[in-house]
C-alpha cells in the first residue's frame, strides 16, 4: 500500500492553521492570570498574617497587663489566659485557646518569695488561606509573641 503525498492546498490549509493567532490571547491572559492571581492571594496573606501579628502582640500586652495589676498574679493564671484568648480577633484563622498561653513568673534575686515581674508568651500557629505555602516548600507559619510588666503591686 502507497501512501499519497499531500496535496499543496493540504500543506498550505496546515501552515495557515499554524500561523493562525486566534486564541492566542486568551492562553496568554491564561498564564498572566495565574500569576497576578498567586501575587494577589499572597498580599492578602501577607496582610492577614501582619495583622494576626499586631493583635497578637496587643493580646500579650493586655494579659501582661493584667498580671502587672492583679493583686495576686501566681492565683490569677486562668484570668491572665483568658485575658489574651480574649484580645485575640483572628482575621480568618483559629482562635487562640488558653493551651497556647504561657505565663511565667520571674522573683527576686534577693528574696525568692518576692514576685518582680510576670512574661506573658504565645506561639499561634498561623494559617494561609493560599496553597502558596505548600507550593513554594515553605515550613509553616507560627507567630510569636511576649511580653513582660512587672509586678505593680509588689514591695
Amino acid at each position: 500500500m502507497m501512501t499519497q503525498s499531500p496535496t499543496p492546498g493540504r500543506v498550505a490549509d496546515w501552515y495557515r492553521r499554524l500561523a493562525d493567532a486566534t486564541g492566542s490571547a486568551l492562553l496568554e491572559f491564561a498564564l498572566v492570570l495565574v500569576l497576578l492571581l498567586t501575587l494577589l492571594f499572597g498580599l492578602v496573606d501577607f496582610g492577614r498574617a501582619l495583622y494576626t501579628a499586631n493583635t497578637l502582640n496587643l493580646a500579650v500586652r493586655e494579659a501582661a497587663r493584667y498580671a502587672a495589676v492583679a493583686p495576686d498574679p501566681e492565683g490569677s493564671i486562668a484570668a491572665i489566659k483568658d485575658t489574651a484568648v480574649a484580645r485575640l480577633s483572628p482575621f480568618g484563622g483559629p482562635p487562640l485557646t488558653p493551651e497556647q498561653v504561657s505565663v511565667t513568673y520571674h522573683y527576686a534575686a534577693s528574696t525568692p518569695a518576692t514576685l518582680q515581674s510576670t512574661t506573658v508568651s504565645v506561639a499561634y500557629p498561623f494559617t494561609m488561606l493560599t496553597p502558596i505555602r505548600p507550593l513554594l516548600g515553605l515550613p509553616p507559619l507560627t507567630l510569636h509573641a511576649s511580653a513582660r510588666y512587672r509586678w505593680e503591686l509588689g514591695g
